[in-house]
């Protein structure tokens, strides 16, 4: 019998560590999938991620039942994220060599988990649609993120990000307002490759 987010919360904080460990299993992907497409760094997500179940396991009783459990922990997982991509900014990346070449090159890490919506047909589609979402602004790209690739309600975005739900309803229809007008002529781009 599968338990409820919030029991299980409720039965880790009461002492019961199997509760922990089956939110871990839960939650580990869907979390690392979002903090991925914010970061883009599959280094930088694993150890956001990590922090995000260690903050969860040595900050449980912080946890209050008013929200559902996957909300907290998507909030926890961005404000985590911000805070990573804050001190990221403040250093410089890894540039490797490649011996090909005198300069340096930074590593591109992809994104291998699959992009919704499912009609989309064939990979070079899904990574045009990436494209495009990358390169909307921050908040917008957040709150589409959140809404179509994890199915979160308004509402929940709207505790997530820290913002009025009036806010994400017009950050959400401008980015999609923006993918359709960006998508068609990246499509375009790409055939007359």
């Amino acid at each position: 019998m599968k338990r409820a987010d919030e029991e299980l919360i409720l039965e880790f904080q009461n002492g019961h560590e199997d509760a922990f460990e089956e939110l871990f299993r839960k939650y580990k992907t869907p979390v690392f999938n979002f903090v991925m497409r914010l970061l883009r760094n599959r280094a930088d997500a694993e150890d956001v991620v990590a922090e995000v179940f260690m903050k969860l396991y040595t900050h449980k009783h912080s946890y209050k039942p008013q929200a559902r459990f996957s909300t907290w922990l998507f909030t926890v997982a961005r404000n985590t994220s911000i805070s990573r991509a804050r001190v990221r900014n403040r250093f410089s990346s890894l540039w490797v060599s490649h011996g090909q070449s005198d300069g340096y090159e930074e590593i591109p890490v992809p994104d291998s988990s699959p992009l919704p919506p499912e009609h989309l047909i064939g990979r070079e589609t899904a990574v045009v649609l990436q494209e495009a979402v990358e390169k909307l602004p921050d908040d917008q790209k957040e709150a589409l993120i959140l809404r179509e690739y994890h199915n979160f309600k308004y509402d929940d975005i709207a505790a997530i990000m820290g913002c009025s739900l009036e806010n994400v309803k017009i950050l959400i229809y401008r980015a999609r307002v923006r993918l359709r007008q960006d998508l068609p002529s990246i499509l375009m781009e790409g055939q007359n490759d």
